[in-house]
């Protein structure tokens, strides 16, 4: 199986991020597989001598599990144990067969399952943009999740969500009609995420954000229309109102030209559980930005040790 060592595009990733956040020989991670329902899903994994606890990262629908190392090298450095997945139809994952939306909430809840039975540390969860939902709603299937880390979590059940993030709110309209329709259909035909979602607005540079969109891995990946379909109808277990599963940190960058705050404040602010919101002052939607990722980190580690 391919890895992560013959790829080029993460290397170019590592020159836009600061010095502290990029990945070097001493903090790059362990690369392997697991199988999950058949599927072989790529881990990154970052194992600090006795770590403090352990942090899933859940990437979107513009990233994978190696791009996810900006966020994961601090977590490293702080002494806590980071697991990177790609998940199915991102990064290196090899998954044969029908892949939607759901299929990243089962796979999300196994991968956390598997490594919770691996050791006893507190758990955490990180969610980077589609992540955010998704890692909210894999909080809802499992147990024990000490707190749940998000950039944004969009409701997508909310019209004006898909509109403000798609690449116009004429085409989420349509395309949401017309998949209700006739996803059983024309479901398994692939189209680029891009050719849906603003993935210009990934990051604020303009360089970097089309290197991502060249990569297939990435930004630049092919999904079926039952995907989208999918992830634009998601069925959520626990809704806010009654979610008391973990507390919640929202860690919004407040430059970032997809995702606007307000839009994750929709579904947020009826989250009943404790929860509190941090502002990346400058910062993108992918937040490359080193005081963004300064007041992250900070913000992050504070709240995990909060809670352990």
């Amino acid at each position: 199986m391919n890895s992560y060592n013959s790829d080029q595009i993460w290397r170019q990733v590592q020159n836009y991020l600061p010095k502290y956040n990029q990945l070097s020989s001493e903090t790059m991670p362990e690369e392997y597989f697991i199988d999950i329902y058949g599927m072989w899903i790529h881990i990154d994994h970052y194992k600090p001598t006795s770590p403090k606890a352990k942090i899933i990262l859940f990437h979107g629908v513009g990233g994978n599990g190696r791009i996810l190392s900006f966020i994961a090298v601090p977590f490293f450095k702080n002494g806590y144990e980071v697991i990177c997945p790609d998940l199915p139809l991102y990064g290196y994952t090899e998954a044969n067969g029908k892949v939607i939306y759901d299929t990243w909430v089962t796979c999300g809840k196994e991968i956390v399952d598997y490594y919770q039975r691996k050791n006893n540390l507190p758990t955490f969860l990180f969610g980077l943009s589609a992540g955010g939902m998704l890692a909210y709603q894999i909080t809802t299937e499992c147990q024990n999740i000490n707190g749940l880390m998000l950039t944004c979590i969009l409701d997508h059940r909310i019209p004006i969500v898909t509109q403000q993030t798609a690449n116009s709110a004429l085409m989420a309209t349509i395309s949401k009609i017309l998949l209700a329709a006739t996803y059983k259909i024309v479901g398994n035909i692939k189209i680029p995420m891009k050719a849906f979602g603003k993935m210009k607005a990934i990051t604020n540079n303009e360089k970097l954000a089309t290197i991502l969109m060249k990569d297939k891995k990435s930004s630049g990946v092919m999904v079926p229309l039952a995907f989208i379909h999918t992830m634009l109808t998601p069925k959520i277990k626990i809704e806010p109102e009654k979610f008391m599963h973990s507390p919640v940190l929202l860690v919004h960058p407040t430059e970032d030209h997809w995702t606007d705050i307000n839009l994750s404040l929709l579904f947020f602010d009826k989250i009943k559980s404790k929860k509190e919101v941090k502002l990346l002052d400058g910062a993108g939607h992918f937040p490359i930005e080193e005081k963004g990722l300064i007041d992250m980190e900070k913000y992050c580690v504070d709240f995990i040790e909060s809670n352990l």
